[in-house]
């Protein structure tokens, strides 16, 4: 769902078009961010789901990166830290508006995993693993990232052709947050 989080950050900058986009891309992969290396240390891992193909057909082991109280303290410190860093320049409330950012990645992949997703960090306290498995109907799941990987374009090029000074740079910008959102649409459908 890497497409899908790349398309909230999309929709958020239409919202709130003072947050950078990079920030907003950044924020909308902090879990996947900590599990690349934690992956490459062999703590956390991707498996493939038996009888599974394609579309989210890994099974993934991430108790630290994607555990839901992992979640809440990443989007705080990315609150806090953008609040502090920024002091007002990207707006009022630019703390909250990345923290939740950062916190609707957990949300979206709540929706799609199966049951893979830690409460506690390291899943202490073997609490039962969340998760509600839209990827079980690769289609389905296709639909919904897609809707946010529209949304995400369309929002974002309506308000920077709205709002942007310079027609040519805005088309510019918008072509490039629409290739980089579809592309990466396109690469997470192949798997």
């Amino acid at each position: 769902m890497l497409a899908g989080h790349f398309g909230v950050a999309g929709i958020v900058k239409a919202v709130r078009p003072e947050l950078p986009m990079g920030v907003l891309l950044v924020a909308s992969q902090v879990p996947d961010l900590f599990f690349l290396p934690l992956s490459m240390a062999g703590v956390e891992r991707l498996a493939p789901v038996a009888g599974a193909d394609g579309y989210g057909a890994n099974l993934i082991t991430a108790p630290f990166s994607h555990a839901l109280v992992s979640n809440v303290v990443f989007a705080a410190l990315a609150g806090v830290l953008v609040a502090v860093l920024a002091r007002g320049r990207w707006g009022r409330g630019a703390g909250w508006i990345v923290a939740g950012t950062v916190f609707s990645h957990w949300l979206l992949d709540l929706i799609v995993h199966r049951p893979d997703i830690a409460v506690l960090p390291g899943n202490a306290g073997g609490l039962p693993l969340l998760g509600l498995g839209l990827w079980e109907a690769p289609v389905a799941a296709a639909v919904v990232e897609g809707a946010l990987v529209l949304a995400g374009i369309v929002l974002y090029a309506w308000r920077t052709l709205r709002d942007h000074p310079d027609r040519t740079r805005a088309l510019l910008y918008s072509a490039g947050i629409a290739l980089l959102l579809a592309g990466s649409f396109v690469a997470d459908l192949l798997g």
